[in-house]
């Protein structure tokens, strides 16, 4: 039994392990019209999910982590300063906070987490209006006898990543093709071309591709992809579809 991955939308996937630990990456589930993101059709406050691994506190990755947390005591969040400042702030107990930071690994039953810096920035809105900067990170995440993932967050390319290709050896990515809509102008920390050229920097041989608005970035990253990396399959997920990796 490999590890199961279902897309709840934008940035969020569920991972589970074979042991059955369940770890939700960066989870704005409800969307925005104005950002051009649609909500996620997944009823995600009946998920089980043991942890939140937050790549950083910007609203398109960290919308309703809070309301999660409040929702199951059994949940807890992993991230930064800032993530963890702001979850707790609105209400959430100190004790389900799990900080990290780049070199730092984390285990959840049977997941080690391991996190590097995100060539990006942390920031995020506090309860009362204020605004809060941090540490953006992105994570490689394996578990035994299945493959390793990379999971980018809201990254830019890097040539990090042929380091952390050499030395960890992710088989999967998972990584943004594109960016919210801003009045008209998408904002993409990574258009499909520097995508497709990162999973060469990784050396991986499947990529997810997330954090994208349209088919138009589809067929650039897929088109980008067979130049630059043309022995990785891209694996294209539909919000709410589970695949097994």
């Amino acid at each position: 039994m490999g590890l199961k991955l279902q897309y709840l939308g934008w940035a969020s996937f569920l991972f589970t392990t074979p042991k059955g630990t369940n770890i939700l990456t960066d989870p704005f589930l409800d969307g925005d019209g104005e950002l051009g993101i649609p909500a996620t059709p997944v009823d995600y406050m009946n998920l089980d999910i043991d942890l939140i691994a937050a790549s950083h506190p910007a609203e398109d990755h960290f919308g309703q982590a809070v309301k999660i947390l409040k929702n199951s005591l059994k949940t807890k969040v992993l991230g930064d300063h800032s993530t963890l400042i702001i979850s707790q702030a609105g209400g959430v107990e100190a004790q389900r906070c799990e900080l990290t930071t780049a070199g730092a690994t984390y285990i959840e039953g049977d997941m080690k987490i391991k996190a590097f810096d995100a060539c990006h920035i942390a920031l995020g809105h506090l309860p009362d209006g204020g605004l809060i900067t941090g540490e953006p990170l992105c994570y490689i995440m394996s578990c035994e006898g299945c493959p390793t993932v990379f999971f980018g967050g809201d990254t830019s390319i890097t040539m990090d990543m042929k380091l952390w290709g050499e030395v960890y050896k992710p088989e999967v990515a998972i990584i943004g093709i594109g960016g919210v809509d801003l009045s008209g102008r998408s904002l993409d920390e990574m258009d499909p071309e520097d995508a497709a050229i990162c999973c060469r920097l990784l050396g991986v041989k499947k990529v997810i591709p997330m954090h994208y608005r349209g088919e138009d970035y589809l067929a650039r990253f897929k088109a980008a992809l067979a130049k630059e990396s043309p022995e990785c399959q891209c694996v294209a997920m539909a919000y709410g579809e589970t695949v097994q990796l």
